[in-house]
């Protein structure tokens, strides 16, 4: 670990140079109002509390003008948050001049790709999405993660901040629940390392409390907003999507609730005429994995929810005059048709979770195209080389141990991701920059061990 650094040119420099990124974004660009937007500001229970609490904040400050309030206040949490990790960086890894350069045009990856590899085009700090925050929060989650992986720590100062970190971006983003097994697992491997059994018990109870914790925090903001003591709904009914995508038409068949089945064959022989189950994808995993992400969201609205709400409404009388209780609703006939269908299409069900990770996989390093998918396995096996190699040399190496828990963070962001929805780009640019800052600190470290070899 080097000195400290002082606030010198660099670190300025640093804090400019975003500004300048960022705050050009504010100036030229526009807030955009994408698909779920109309969620996070209505307060729906389909959606983490966070980020809806920061929109009605906003709001209450300033009623005309609260969506710029809300792209100026993301635009500066970017500009903070990559500067403080970048100076951070910069500290911990010794990084000269010309790789803090390189550094910095890394972390700004998902900024520039976003627009490019998504379907929506979307600019992540202009977007009325949680993504406008969660990029930027995830970066003080990686900080904490990483002091806590050099120190070695267990329970300590920067293990306690990477966790509630943790906690608080779950509450903004589902999807990082991961990240707290992650804490627990980085942990509990430091635990078994340093021959500390007796702290693994409290590890797990800390988890314990963590999702414990958080599951009652989610129901009361329901409670206060919506007057529903639930937890975040719509998730289930996405899952079901994947499932319905994979099922035949006679995996119903042995579906007990006769008006559930009937349900059933509605929504599959609708979903069938138009093409959108996996009967119609192209041969080859990627290539499924590419039919069904176009197919999913359709799936899940135009199939799934339409003929579920007709199930609903005869069963307890809620209709879309009740939207909040109808989605929890939704929720729980999709917990039912999952239950009955997967036993009855599983292997199609794995296959087409394998091709929805390895798209996942490739877009955390790269976009999904002939000559990147190669690129992709071929980056992955290099950095895993180095590591390895890297590690053989120096058993402490802080790259090595970077690059590992990159690995694990990739590992649970796609294969938890894919339970539920596709792996689009917006989910899984998070560890890009992780991956290749991760790479550049084993270069770094590689190339430092090759001088001393040579001397």
């Amino acid at each position: 670990m080097q000195k400290s650094i002082r606030w010198d040119k660099i670190n300025l420099l640093v804090y400019l140079i975003f500004t300048l990124f960022f705050g050009t974004l504010f100036v030229i660009g526009t807030p955009m109002y994408l698909g779920d937007s109309f969620q996070h500001l209505n307060q729906f229970v389909t959606r983490e509390p966070v980020y809806a609490l920061l929109v009605q904040i906003l709001r209450a400050f300033s009623p005309e003008h609260y969506y710029e309030l809300i792209v100026l206040v993301q635009c500066i949490l970017a500009i903070v948050a990559n500067s403080v990790f970048l100076i951070f960086l910069r500290k911990e890894f010794g990084l000269n001049n010309r790789l803090v350069v390189l550094a910095g045009f890394i972390l700004l990856s998902p900024h520039i790709m976003t627009p490019l590899a998504s379907v929506t085009h979307m600019v992540l700090t202009n977007s009325l999405l949680s993504e406008g925050i969660t990029y930027s929060l995830y970066l003080f989650v990686m900080k904490y993660l990483l002091l806590m992986i050099n120190r070695r720590e267990i329970i300590g100062k920067n293990s306690m901040a990477m966790l509630v970190w943790a906690f608080f971006v779950s509450l903004v983003r589902g999807q990082f629940m991961v990240l707290l097994l992650v804490w627990f697992l980085v942990a509990a491997l430091f635990v078994f390392l340093q021959k500390k059994y007796r702290k693994l018990l409290l590890l797990v109870a800390m988890l314990a409390v963590s999702f414990v914790g958080r599951g009652l925090l989610v129901k009361t903001y329901n409670y206060c907003e919506q007057g529903l003591f639930v937890n975040t709904a719509s998730g289930t009914a996405m899952a079901a999507a994947n499932v319905l995508y994979v099922s035949d038409r006679e995996d119903g068949d042995n579906i007990e609730d006769a008006k559930l089945q009937e349900i059933f064959y509605q929504m599959y022989d609708a979903a069938y005429a138009d093409g959108k189950t996996y009967q119609f994808a192209p041969k080859g995993l990627l290539a499924q994995a590419d039919h069904f992400e176009t197919c999913h969201d359709d799936l899940n609205f135009d199939y799934f929810s339409v003929y579920a709400r007709v199930y609903i409404e005869e069963k307890t009388g809620i209709t879309a005059e009740n939207f909040q209780e109808l989605m929890v609703e939704q929720d729980k006939v999709a917990s039912m048709l999952i239950k009955e269908l997967l036993p009855q299409c599983f292997g199609r069900y794995v296959k087409n979770y394998i091709g929805a990770v390895l798209v996942g996989l490739i877009r955390c390093v790269a976009f999904v195209h002939p000559l990147f998918n190669i690129y992709a396995l071929c980056i992955y096996i290099v950095a895993f080389a180095l590591m390895l190699f890297v590690w053989k040399k120096d058993r402490n190496s802080q790259a090595a141990l970077f690059m590992l828990v990159v690995f694990l963070l990739i590992a649970g962001n796609t294969t938890g991701t894919a339970f539920m929805i596709q792996c689009i780009s917006r989910y899984m640019l998070y560890n890009l920059p992780m991956f290749y800052l991760a790479g550049l600190m084993l270069l770094k470290e590689g190339w430092q061990m090759r001088k001393k070899a040579v001397r």
